[in-house]
């Protein structure tokens, strides 16, 4: 605890002069569903702006646990953008396109939302206390804006999209009435240009209104001070805020890790990439590591290593092999189709045999964090323990089984399809069976890890 001291007095907490320039990233502008300005660039100087800034009140907790959450969606959305730039509209259909469209910049909308409303709210205490009254006055029209364009941006990025509603018939009927050949391709190019512009022109009136705002108070000394204050008395009279805060965040990641070993094809594209578990499980380990630094699984880290490199060649291999148009993109060449789809088999058994080991030691390694928790608590806290409070690790062996099980109708799904679909009819609805398993394994993993965060909490509460 006195390290965390002397590590706030040295540096300083917050900073938001990179706020505002991660202002600019975040008021993207979007090219034909392209943002070429990447959210994440924004995430990353906002937090770092941000700094240590969410000890101070819960709002501004709540602003770090909703950018977390928006890094997971900017990633996507990045991942997203390469996918298109790569293949290209001719790829994708236009329902594909328009419902990627919707779900990020909607995801975009709420999370902005969310994140600034909170962090003005976390403001205006900090405003009072410093006697910062003209800050507190300009606080409510500069989120005003914020959130005007934000609602104008979702809107202007929809429109783009929505063209592709329309059918063939309703665009032949259309070009009659204006006597001009129209379509959702020669609509969608009229409509970028002028959602373009006015994106563009809002977005930079906006950045002129709310950037000096950041620079201003980044040059506030009382409010720098009453913040610092305030952090500095939280750390000071709860030893275990940090490691709480840091617990969080972590099973936040392992819990939407976890999400991402059910597969979901959308037009024979799986949006929910199994490489992304290893993302966030590194991510989670390594908050953990902060506080705990004396916990290691170094197996599991390589592990955790070598799949995502192997899980990446597999989605890559797969997604390209299954795109309608891959012969277009690869010509008439059959044995570099062959190449792709063994490529993607052996990759995707390959990278399930180790996510089984991974399992195994990602159980080990949570079990190994709660029982040196339980024991800090027992011994330095005076902690009473029931019976069932000592035993949580009575279940070891089935859960072992039932992972084992998951993951072997995991590969099971991947196969089935090529061999069984000339022999049974309705094929399809043992992939449905293979489906809700996989679902269930992942509501039963959230479950226990919720639990395993609730009860190491209950460790430093009771």
């Amino acid at each position: 605890m006195e390290t965390d001291i002397k590590y706030i007095k040295g540096k300083k907490l917050f900073n938001f002069k990179l706020v505002a320039i991660g202002l600019i990233f975040l008021i993207d502008f979007n090219v034909n569903t392209i943002d070429i300005l990447p959210d994440i660039f924004a995430l990353i100087l906002i937090s770092a702006g941000l700094g240590k800034i969410w000890y101070a009140n819960e709002n501004l907790a709540n602003v770090k646990r909703y950018i977390n959450i928006f890094y997971i969606a900017a990633t996507a959305k990045l991942f997203w953008n390469a996918v298109y730039f790569i293949f290209g509209s001719r790829a994708f259909n236009g329902s594909l396109i328009l419902l990627l469209t919707f779900l990020f910049s909607g995801l975009e909308l709420i999370l902005c939302m969310f994140i600034f409303t909170n962090m003005f709210k976390g403001f205006e205490t900090y405003f009072q206390i410093s006697g910062s009254i003209s800050h507190e006055k300009r606080s409510d029209s500069v989120l005003g804006f914020l959130k005007f364009f934000i609602v104008l941006k979702f809107i202007l990025t929809v429109i783009t999209q929505i063209p592709v509603l329309l059918s063939d018939n309703t665009w032949d009927n259309l070009s009659m009435v204006f006597d001009r050949y129209l379509d959702a391709d020669f609509v969608k190019n009229l409509l970028i240009p002028p959602c373009f512009i006015i994106q563009t022109l809002v977005g930079l009136l906006v950045l002129s209104l709310v950037m000096p705002f950041f620079f201003d108070i980044a040059k506030d000394k009382n409010f720098y001070d009453s913040v610092k204050s305030r952090i500095n008395r939280m750390l000071i009279n709860d030893n275990f805020f940090s490691l709480k805060q840091t617990l969080n965040s972590a099973f936040m990641l392992f819990i939407i890790g976890s999400v991402f070993l059910v597969d979901l094809h959308i037009d024979n594209i799986n949006i929910l990439p199994d490489f992304f578990i290893c993302l966030f499980f590194l991510s989670g380990i390594s908050r953990i590591s902060k506080t705990n630094p004396d916990i290691k699984n170094t197996k599991l880290n390589i592990l955790l290593l070598i799949n995502f490199i192997i899980s990446v060649l597999s989605y890559t291999t797969g997604t390209i092999y299954r795109l309608k148009e891959a012969v277009s993109f690869i010509g008439e060449n059959v044995n570099l189709l062959n190449i792709l789809k063994v490529s993607h088999n052996i990759s995707f058994d390959i990278s399930i045999i180790i996510f089984f080991l991974i399992f195994i030691e990602f159980y080990a390694y949570i079990i190994n964090f709660q029982r040196k928790n339980l024991e800090f608590s027992v011994r330095y806290l005076n902690k009473y323990l029931t019976l069932s409070e000592k035993n949580f690790d009575k279940n070891s062996d089935n859960i072992i089984k039932i992972s084992s099980l998951a993951f072997c109708v995991k590969t099971i799904s991947s196969v089935l399809p090529e061999f069984i679909s000339f022999v049974l009819p309705n094929w399809e609805i043992i992939l449905y069976f293979n489906s809700a398993i996989i679902i269930t394994f992942v509501f039963l993993t959230i479950k226990k890890l919720y639990s395993i965060k609730e009860s190491v909490y209950s460790y430093y509460n009771k």
